[in-house]
This record gives structure tokens, C-alpha cells and sequence, in this order.
């Protein structure tokens, strides 16, 4: 193995370059155009421009501030409340210490204590279905 072949395979994301690529690409590529309006990501929450105004949209302030922050390397306020994109949801994964492996679900659901699940389940769900229609009442 040469110098040059060792230096390649330990060589880490940032030495490649990656760390200079924005978080998502989608703002830069492609507008999703439906009835209700225009947003720049499939997961986009709310619309940036009504659908008639897709020419002045690519360049409108909205666009322009997502494309910054994502520039950046950061998640734009915009992109924040769009909680069913994966990137935010690993972002917000790393800011709260959770696991960064790939397989790991994005969003691990609060486990309840062994013996409440026991009991549950000798029970048929039936303390579970019980709950849920106390809490449709309310």
C-alpha cells in the first residue's frame, strides 16, 4: 500500500470536502408546486408562495433565507417546523445526544415500565383501550 492509498482510507468526511456541502440540496434543485402553494422540500410546512407566483418564488426572501441557513450548515427556522423531514429529525438527534447510527430509529418512543407492559399484555391491551377512551372523552 502506497502513502497516498493509507492517507485516502483514514482519511475522515472533512478532508473530503463533505463538510462544506449543505445540509439538504432540495431548496437549490427542485420546488414542489401543488394547489394550496409552493414549498421547497416534499416535507415543507407552511407554503413559501401561493401557486401562482412559481417564477418570483425561486428567488423570494423565504427561499433565499432557507438556502442560507442550509449554506451553513444549519436548519432554517423554516425547515424546523417541518418535523417529518429526516435531516431535521436526525439533526434534532444529535442536538439531544442520541444515538447517530443509521439503523437507530429517528425518534425513539418513551418505554413503559416492564411490569405495566406485563400486565397489559396478560390483559389483552384491555388497561390500554380502557386508557385511550378515557382520553377521547376528555
Amino acid at each position: 500500500m502506497t502513502p497516498t492509498d493509507e492517507r485516502m482510507n483514514a482519511a475522515d468526511p472533512d478532508d473530503l470536502g463533505f463538510s462544506n456541502l449543505p445540509l439538504c440540496r432540495e431548496p437549490w434543485e427542485s420546488f414542489y408546486i401543488l394547489r394550496r402553494g409552493i414549498m421547497p422540500c416534499c416535507y415543507g410546512n407552511p407554503i413559501i408562495a401561493p401557486m401562482t407566483d412559481y417564477a418570483s418564488a425561486w428567488n423570494s426572501p423565504a427561499a433565499r433565507e432557507i438556502r442560507g441557513y442550509l449554506s451553513r450548515g444549519k436548519l432554517s427556522p423554516y425547515c424546523l417546523e417541518s418535523l417529518g423531514c429526516p435531516i431535521v429529525q436526525r439533526e434534532l438527534a444529535k442536538r439531544n445526544g442520541h444515538s447517530s447510527d443509521p439503523g437507530a430509529p429517528l425518534v425513539t418512543p418513551p418505554r413503559r415500565p416492564l411490569f405495566l407492559r406485563l400486565i397489559n399484555k396478560a390483559l389483552f391491551g384491555l388497561p390500554r383501550r380502557i386508557y385511550r377512551a378515557l382520553n377521547k372523552s376528555r
